[in-house]
């Protein structure tokens, strides 16, 4: 293939891949797909619950980490890869409830203003 033909071809599938790449939700990929599906309505806003809790603490101890020096050091190292696990669990949880068709089951705190 000549440069010219390279050049026109990528310049053609660029937008086509690049909106594909968009979409792609990276955080669920720390998340085992139907690891939910087994629980009944009544039993996920207990887990999301749980998983929000989990969410803020991190939050929180990622903030206090910041205030040191190094601190982004240690929030890649020791901090990063658990929010990314509950923030994906989070997601899993929202998603088997829609499709069970659960309703709300956001925790009464976090939906009162």
């Amino acid at each position: 293939m000549t440069f010219r033909r390279v050049l026109l071809m990528s310049i053609v599938l660029a937008p086509p891949l690049a909106g594909c790449a968009a979409n792609l939700d990276l955080g669920l990929l720390y998340a085992a797909p139907g690891k939910y599906d087994f629980l009944r309505c009544e039993d996920l806003p207990a887990r999301l619950a749980a998983a929000l809790k989990r969410e803020k603490e991190l939050i929180d101890l990622m903030n206090r980490a910041n205030q040191d020096p190094g601190g982004a050091v240690v929030n890649v190292v020791a901090y990063s890869a658990d929010l990314a696990q509950v923030r994906a669990d989070i997601k899993v949880i929202r998603r088997a409830a829609a499709d069970k068709n659960c309703g709300s089951i956001e925790p009464q705190e976090a939906t009162a203003g």
